[in-house]
């Protein structure tokens, strides 16, 4: 912990103004990042935060928040909002946050990044060059839904720090009229908290590729991490393979197996079930043959893109972030094949 900036002081006395309510402090450290920390003890029912809806950034959509955002920063000093934008990170300097963003490395970095295309695609998908980049990558790794169908840059509430495990609860709580503040939010951490200690909220069950490509980080140890990888078969429409943090994979990767897999006799079925059944009986075993084939495929295609994975990660060990990620994907890989052979000894793959 460093002292505090001057720009930091400023906003911290801007939310006081704007009727921002907090027993947490806002800590710097020395390469810029912040953090908040409890003033008290608190329970797993405290309110840990209260800021009025007015004394948010707000839109019907990310986009317009962005644009939102970016027209108040051109504002400067006529925006209400100054002293908030003013602590926002910046795309320049040495401890340019925004920097970690995937979205903005250079090329040759995401070469590097053996995942099997899955960060280049998400890349791709999530692109707007219609839209201010520094204000889109703000929204994108500060805003929150308010639950009333709009979006939000809400002050302080950006700066603490996102743990999944952490059941964080929040609610709007409305104006009861009487020249009152307006609606107000309200944020519940869900976690007993000793004074000093740092305090985290949950951003959502975000998995590892998630927090790299929106906020710049990525956890060796995250509980909530999900790994993707494409699946092509001839004559088949692609799926995505998804294999979950306990090493399991989802339940609609084995079912379109189970029915490309399926010989002509087990696909009878289909024409004796009842009409309207749909799909469902792919929810369970077709047979020990199909089965056993199905768990075969998961097993290989999950060991193909392991062998990629593990390259990349020995490839990468100058670069910690993209080191991290592929070897947090290396582990739950293995892991899954492990789930698979236990299960079904000797099986080939």
């Amino acid at each position: 912990m460093v002292a505090l900036t001057k720009c930091t002081t400023q906003f911290l006395a801007w939310t006081a103004s704007k009727g921002i309510e907090t027993p947490l402090d806002l800590n710097e450290r020395s390469d810029g990042s912040r953090y908040t920390t409890a003033k008290v003890d608190l329970d797993n029912t405290s309110n840990i935060l209260q800021v009025p809806i007015n004394a948010c950034i707000t839109s019907d959509s990310l986009d317009g928040l962005a644009e939102r955002l970016a027209y108040e920063r051109n504002l400067e000093s006529k925006s209400e909002f100054k002293p908030y934008i003013d602590v926002l990170p910046i795309l320049d300097g040495d401890n340019s946050y925004l920097a970690t963003l995937p979205r903005f490395w250079e090329s040759k970095r995401l070469e590097r990044v053996a995942d099997s295309g899955q960060l280049e695609r998400r890349l791709m998908n999530d692109e707007r060059k219609d839209l201010d980049q520094w204000a889109l990558a703000c929204v994108d790794s500060r805003a929150n839904f308010l639950g009333d169908g709009r979006y939000a840059m809400t002050p302080f509430l950006d700066m603490i720090n996102h743990d999944c495990s952490i059941q964080t609860r929040a609610r709007i709580e409305e104006d009861k009229g009487f020249a009152g503040p307006g609606d107000i939010l309200q944020l519940q951490s869900g976690k007993k908290y000793a004074k000093g200690s740092e305090v985290f909220i949950s951003y959502g069950n975000l998995s590892n590729l998630d927090t790299l490509v929106d906020y710049g980080f990525v956890s060796d140890k995250n509980p909530c991490n999900t790994e993707t990888i494409a699946v092509r078969m001839m004559g088949q429409q692609p799926f995505n393979l998804i294999v979950y943090a306990d090493g399991s994979v989802d339940a609609g990767s084995k079912a379109t197996l189970r029915y490309n897999l399926a010989t002509p006799e087990e696909l009878e079925i289909f024409s004796t079930i009842e009409k309207g059944t749909g799909l469902g009986i792919l929810a369970k075993p077709l047979s020990d043959r199909n089965e056993l084939d199905v768990q075969s495929f998961i097993a290989s295609t999950i060991d193909e893109a392991l062998y990629e994975t593990k390259a990349g990660a020995a490839e990468t060990k100058d670069d910690a972030l993209i080191n991290t990620y592929l070897s947090a994907r290396e582990k739950l890989f293995k892991l899954a094949i492990e789930r698979i052979t236990n299960k079904f000894p000797g099986i080939e793959y």
